[in-house]
């Protein structure tokens, strides 16, 4: 056993340090804590600002938007039209039933002044008799140019008219010199009938002659026949051309035959079944 006096010296103790760390953990952790604290305080100082700010703060103005365009309405459908009444003719100049309306058509002459004519034939197979200029074919009998007119009711309307016109024309048979005497002959005999007809005061309507001359249509006849006037019958019509003019000064013919050429031009017909223009001659007299 050790002796008590032998015993080494007691050991000065080092100084301790646990509790200055101990300490400076606590102070460390103290600071953290207010600085965590302060920092709250200054958040909700914050929000409390940016809330006074928004209230205080105008809204901004904010511009409607245009409406937007609404799409144009389909339009209704229209209405069918209803169909056009057929236009009512004129009435006949003419009441004799063997004489028929064959056109009717507007000409000009070279100073610009206007006439309206009409023109008319006898109907059905009535021409000029083949080779003859004083008896009309119909239906295979021969009677005088005269009975044309023999019921005809003219009517006091066309006393009012500027000129009658009867057209002499020939077929193509025969010579040019047989033809073109035959054209004239026949308007010639065409108009006399005419004039010894009009219910007017003498000379109150005068009466010319538009000669043709003669057809240059060529007709195909049977083999063996020289000539056939059956098929070239429409070539020989018995027609006359009624005239109406506002200005007395017109040149009729330059209008007839300008209105003429207009109106077969447009594919119509003044004498049915042939052309003006295929006929030798042109001469108003």
């Amino acid at each position: 056993m050790s002796d008590y006096y032998n015993l080494p010296a007691k050991r000065k103790k080092d100084r301790n340090y646990d509790g200055l760390v101990l300490l400076l953990l606590l102070l460390f952790l103290l600071a953290i804590g207010l600085t965590l604290w302060s920092l709250r305080f200054v958040s909700a100082e914050a929000g409390m600002m940016q809330t006074a700010f928004v209230q205080t703060e105008p809204a901004p103005q904010v511009t409607a938007a245009p409406p937007a365009e609404l799409a144009p309405l389909a339009p209704e459908p229209e209405p069918a039209p209803l169909a056009a009444p057929e236009p009512t003719p004129p009435p006949p100049l003419f009441s004799d039933a063997r004489w028929r309306e064959t056109a009717r058509f507007t000409g000009t002459d070279a100073a610009g002044q206007t006439a309206e004519f009409t023109a008319y034939v006898l109907v059905g197979d009535e021409t000029w008799t083949f080779a003859r200029s004083d008896a009309i074919f119909a239906a295979g009998l021969n009677e005088p140019v005269e009975t044309a007119f023999a019921n005809l009711n003219l009517g006091g309307g066309i006393c009012g008219l500027n000129r009658v016109i009867a057209v002499g024309a020939a077929s193509v048979e025969g010579t040019s010199v047989q033809n073109t005497l035959l054209s004239y002959t026949r308007g010639h005999a065409l108009r006399a009938a005419i004039a010894g007809n009009l219910p007017c005061p003498p000379e109150a309507v005068p009466t010319t002659v538009l000669d043709l001359g003669y057809s240059r249509q060529t007709v195909s006849c049977p083999a063996g026949q020289p000539v056939c006037p059956e098929l070239s019958a429409p070539q020989r019509p018995i027609a006359m051309i009624l005239v109406e003019a506002a200005n007395p000064q017109t040149d009729i013919g330059e209008a007839l035959q300008a209105g003429i050429a207009a109106h077969e031009a447009a594919g119509a017909s003044v004498l049915p079944g042939v052309k003006v223009s295929d006929y030798s001659a042109f001469d108003l007299r």
